[in-house]
Order: C-alpha cells, then sequence, then structure tokens
C-alpha cells in the first residue's frame, strides 16, 4: 500500500463506523468522498470524469444540507428564547 492510498482507507473506515453507529447520512457521505477519491486514482480512460465528480456533488450536497439543518435548528432555539 503506497501512501497516497490512505485517504481512501480513511473514507471507507469512516462510511463502516457511521453504517455500525447508524449515521446513514455521514456514512453516505463518506461512501461517496471514497468512490471520489479511489476514481480519482485511475487513469482517466478507465473512469469517466462526470461520474468522478458526481460522487464528489453529491456527498457534497450532502453536507451542505446537513448544514443548513443545524443552522434552522439553531436559529429556531434563538428565536424560542
Amino acid at each position: 500500500m503506497h501512501w497516497n492510498d490512505w485517504p481512501i482507507v480513511c473514507w471507507t473506515l469512516s462510511t463502516l463506523l457511521c453504517l455500525a453507529g447508524r449515521r446513514w447520512t455521514d456514512a453516505f457521505c463518506s461512501a461517496c468522498f471514497a468512490v471520489y477519491t479511489s476514481l480519482d486514482r485511475m487513469p482517466p480512460a478507465a473512469a469517466p470524469a462526470q461520474l468522478k465528480w458526481a460522487f464528489a456533488l453529491a456527498g457534497a450536497a450532502v453536507v451542505v444540507v446537513q448544514v443548513m439543518k443545524e443552522y434552522r435548528r439553531y436559529r429556531n432555539s434563538l428565536a424560542v428564547r
């Protein structure tokens, strides 16, 4: 294993830990970034660029939605006070 492969291992381990803890959105996000990272290591002819960026966009969209939900909860909790 090369040092360049450690991000793939970390994303995959993160996905498995999230699945074990039943955190489905975190697991989906980690899986998307793991697939993106592994497709990024392949030669351009082996994996289409659109597929690679689709996984990156899906993972980023999940992160943005989660942050927006937390912000809305925070804003609503301030309004209640």
